[in-house]
């Protein structure tokens, strides 16, 4: 399993340096939690997700009130397991969304 999670920047195998550290498990129950589909199963070090899936995601962590109580606590559980502020994961996930290949409809996503 793999430490730190990293976006390809191009799919030509160049990785922006991300945040997550160590944190594969819990990033996938994160995802999964805001019912982001992503290729692969949770486990896996490499993965991807659709770049409109990742940014309603982004959109669900701002607007957190505005969901259903039981998606906000599921969601507020996987946060307060990761051990970081929902800002700072908005922060992140908005910066690996900027860092991703702009040409592809993905993230593609790698912890090494």
């Amino acid at each position: 399993m793999g430490y730190k999670l990293h976006c390809a920047t191009k799919y030509d195998v160049k990785y922006s340096h991300g945040d997550f550290n160590h944190k594969s498990e819990e990033f996938h129950e994160l995802l999964d939690a805001l019912k982001v589909d992503y290729s692969g199963e949770q486990y896996d070090s490499e993965f991807e997700v659709f770049r409109k899936d990742w940014q309603e995601a982004i959109d669900k962590l701002k607007n957190l009130n505005s969901l259903p109580q039981d998606d906000q606590e599921d969601i507020m559980w996987v946060v307060k397991k990761m051990q970081y502020t929902l800002e700072h994961i908005i922060d992140c996930m908005e910066y690996l969304l900027e860092e991703s290949d702009p040409e592809n409809d993905f993230l593609h996503l790698s912890y090494f």
